[in-house]
């Protein structure tokens, strides 16, 4: 079926659309609020955090490390293996020994037909994983029915591949998008060429839904080894969710901003829209340049709403940030970033969802150089404006462990959270150990005082940093009315990276109730 764009729409125009493009019967297929005046510019009101009561993301009492499905080699397997003061000089240097999988999956001998709208190319190459010879099939152009890629092959993306055709520029009250599903089975492996992406465009879903055993790896073709950097452009999942350049949600009816990587629209009025799942997908070897300085980020989460599932996803060696979220209301869990080369994490443009469980990992093989100061959060609310009349962006996270182990020519370089250009956000039994410039770094000179950047808003927030707090407000010395305390990290890690300290917190999310604007 086709989906509309907009927020409001007269009866009778409501009635031809649906007469003209059918019906749902899928209760999870959100669509925007039709009639509804304020739309949904929320957080998800059924988000439940986990009630943790220890700082970071690890379990100290856990058996069984939840990141397991993640690259052999990206992650440090010990303590030992890491830096967790700024008193050393060493590192940890990821060595990336992933093989695949292939149990249960049994090669096919040619790849599938194409259509009208996309093609797939048998390339004639061969992809050796786990002892099975697969066929190297090459996927381009437009997706447009339910399609399915199988893991009886080994994908290739080349150029944009758009799932659905959303992100057209002129959308209008009287204009549909098509409702297109791409399912992608467990232990697929995609091989993709230079300054490819896959976008997931507004009204359409994707269900890449691997296992711990079995994840989905979107990779690059240069090497095979899962290691390389910018071997292909990345992952974009675009949605009907708020982003404060739509303008007044109690105005404005219809939305269209331009996402990033030349990858199209996106943008509406409702939170509660269903971008579909990733569960068990690995995004590595992506942040190829489209075109001159306009990166893509290892997955690109534009006008995402609540509805779309988030669960256990890793983005490896990417040359721009890890996952970037403009505006939306997207939840995520089980989050591991590792060695990537500008932010871990970048949310702007009035983002309002909530993160539990993140591992990031940054490593001298940054390029510090080209990104300059590289940050585990950088965070901001209307693009690098100052403030935005119509929605702050404020998201609650809760347990993160982020380690900053780099050689001596980078250290001191980025911070743990920096928070600028209006930005709020929650921020609970977090962890920054290594080589930070400061654990929080409040850089904002237009920061309202009204803002509770105090232990209100840090609660049970813990570091080893070169600073516990920095800042760069307009209220220049008088900055006691930014006071909130930094924990000292008095210990190492465990050996299975955890941070055994008993904190007490109630999390939970802090925009639940429609008031959403923050005006």
């Amino acid at each position: 079926m086709e989906k509309y764009l907009v927020k409001t729409l007269a009866v009778a125009v409501m009635a031809a659309g649906l007469s003209a493009c059918g019906s749902s019967s899928d209760d999870n297929d959100q669509q925007p609020k039709l009639g509804d005046v304020n739309g949904n510019t929320s957080a998800n009101p059924n988000f439940i955090f986990d009630q943790t009561t220890y700082v970071g993301a690890v379990d100290p009492a856990a058996t069984n490390a939840w990141w397991g499905f993640a690259l052999d080699g990206s992650i440090p397997a010990s303590a030992a293996a890491v830096e967790v003061t700024t008193a050393t000089d060493t590192s940890f240097t990821p060595t990336v020994t992933f093989a695949p999988n292939m149990a249960g999956i049994t090669a096919a001998a040619d790849c599938p037909a194409g259509s009208g709208t996309y093609q797939i190319v048998d390339t004639g190459e061969d992809v050796i994983l786990d002892g099975k010879t697969f066929q190297k099939c090459l996927l381009t152009g437009t997706i447009l029915e339910n399609l399915t890629l199988s893991n009886n092959v080994v994908w290739s993306l080349a150029g944009r591949v758009n799932v659905g055709d959303g992100n057209r520029t002129l959308i209008s009250t009287d204009k549909a998008v098509r409702d297109v599903t791409l399912n992608v089975e467990a232990g697929t492996i995609f091989h993709s060429v230079a300054k490819s992406s896959l976008v997931v465009t507004r009204g359409s879903k994707i269900n890449a839904v691997g296992t711990a055993d079995q994840p989905i790896i979107m990779a690059g073709e240069a090497t095979g080894t899962y290691d390389g950097t910018g071997e292909w452009g990345g992952l974009v999942l675009q949605g009907f969710g708020y982003d404060n350049k739509c303008g007044d949600p109690k105005v404005e009816t219809i939305c269209n901003v331009a996402g990033e990587g030349d990858s199209g629209t996106f943008g509406g009025f409702d939170n509660a829209d269903n971008s579909g799942s990733l569960q068990y997908v690995i995004v590595t070897e992506a942040g190829d340049e489209l075109e001159s300085g306009d990166e893509l980020n290892g997955i690109g989460f534009m006008g995402v709403g609540y509805g779309t599932t988030l669960d256990y996803i890793q983005v490896h060696n990417n040359f721009d940030d890890g996952v970037e979220l403009w505006g939306g209301a997207a939840d995520l869990k089980h989050l591991v970033l590792t060695s990537i080369e500008d932010d871990s994490i970048d949310w702007d443009e009035g983002y309002v969802g909530n993160i539990q469980y993140a591992l990031i990992v940054q490593t001298q093989n940054q390029n510090n150089d080209k990104k300059g100061k590289y940050h585990a959060f950088e965070l901001d609310t209307a693009g690098d404006a100052a403030e935005d009349p119509y929605q702050e962006s404020n998201p609650t996270v809760a347990n993160v462990t982020a380690i900053a182990s780099l050689n001596a020519a980078e250290s001191n370089g980025g911070d743990g959270i920096h928070l600028k250009e209006g930005s709020e956000g929650q921020f609970v039994n977090m962890l920054f150990l290594g080589d930070y410039r400061n654990c929080v770094y409040l850089d904002d000179k237009y920061l309202l005082t009204s803002y509770a950047a105090t232990q209100d808003a840090f609660v049970n927030v813990y570091g080893l940093c070169n600073t516990d707090i920095g800042f760069n407000t307009q209220n220049g010395s008088n900055e006691s009315i930014y006071t909130f305390d930094i924990e000292t990290a008095t210990t190492v890690l465990n050996d299975n990276l955890a941070y055994d300290v008993a904190v007490t917190a109630t999390i939970e999310s802090k925009e639940i109730d429609g008031t959403a604007p923050n005006l």
